[in-house]
């Protein structure tokens, strides 16, 4: 009866386990972001690092080009609309799979250009396809 006690108990603490992994997985925005930010007609590469804590977003922009980073000032998502504050730019999209793209603007409010970013997903070493 101690056995099946103990069987039980590390069954229950192993499926709060994975309910808590599925959940943080139906998030899509935190992780790596990379792509390019488009200002009238000038390209540049960028990274955008995005953590999620406790319901509230952070996250760190970058320009691969020549720009060292800086802290995001601002980060909401509300169902596939997210919208991004820097110190300058502000930046509004939209989520579509591992797709992040849309508007960015000056923090006047005038339109700049666009910008389109793609989600890294970390690399699976799992042979069923999960992460480890």
């Amino acid at each position: 009866m101690k056995k099946m006690s103990v069987v039980f108990a590390l069954a229950l603490a192993a499926c709060a386990g994975a309910s808590r992994n599925v959940e943080s997985r139906k998030d899509p925005l935190p992780g790596h972001w990379v792509g390019v930010i488009d200002r009238e007609g000038w390209q540049r590469p960028l990274s955008i690092m995005i953590d999620s804590k406790e319901g509230r977003y952070a996250g760190s922009w970058m320009s691969l080009e020549n720009q060292p980073g800086i802290m995001v000032e601002g980060l909401r998502r509300s169902s596939d609309a997210v919208h991004i504050e820097l110190a300058a730019l502000v930046f509004d999209g939209k989520l579509a799979g591992r797709t992040l793209a849309g508007t960015v603007a000056n923090k006047e409010g005038a339109s700049v250009g666009s910008f389109a970013l793609t989600h890294l997903n970390p690399i699976s070493l799992d042979p069923a396809g999960g992460t480890p």
